[in-house]
């Protein structure tokens, strides 16, 4: 497998992962600080081709390709990461929201809560639906509708 340097963003390596294509511009492909892939021969001349014509690509990378290059370490480590200072950031996150929805203004609501339910800090507690109340049926009754003549 020929060895190919390409710069990978944290979000495109998540996508790639999660087995998706990932798009690569012209600048991340063969950049001297990327990550060194080995990739499959046909990857590595779809992207050689787009390189030499100035252009990007998208590809597909395998669970393989990812491995080697050690971009699954990556993700681990940012999900250590989150998980270890959790208590710190999220109260920095919420902070940060609530200072960013008072300049933004109403527009930022809905991202804000969104945030805080996946975060768990500041969210409201959900209120109780009430019970929906049931009609209550007529007990008997003909098959026959009201005001039908056809006999």
């Amino acid at each position: 497998m020929p060895a190919i340097h390409l710069h990978i963003t944290r979000e495109q390596a998540r996508k790639a992962a999660r087995g998706h294509q990932i798009q690569l511009a012209h600048a991340h492909i063969g950049h001297p600080q990327g990550h060194k892939i080995n990739v499959h021969p046909m990857t590595h001349a779809k992207l050689v081709k787009a390189h030499r014509m100035g252009k990007g690509a998208r590809i597909h990378l395998t669970h393989e390709e990812l491995q080697g290059a050690g971009l699954l370490d990556v993700i681990k480590k940012g999900v250590q990461f989150v998980s270890k200072h959790a208590g710190v950031l999220k109260p920095l996150a919420t902070a940060v929201l609530d200072t960013g929805a008072h300049f933004i203004g109403p527009a930022a609501t809905p991202y804000r809560e969104g945030i805080r339910s996946l975060t768990g800090v500041g969210v409201k507690p959900r209120a109780k639906k009430p019970k929906r109340k049931t009609a209550k049926r007529a007990v008997g009754g003909s098959l026959i509708p009201a005001g039908y003549s056809g006999f």
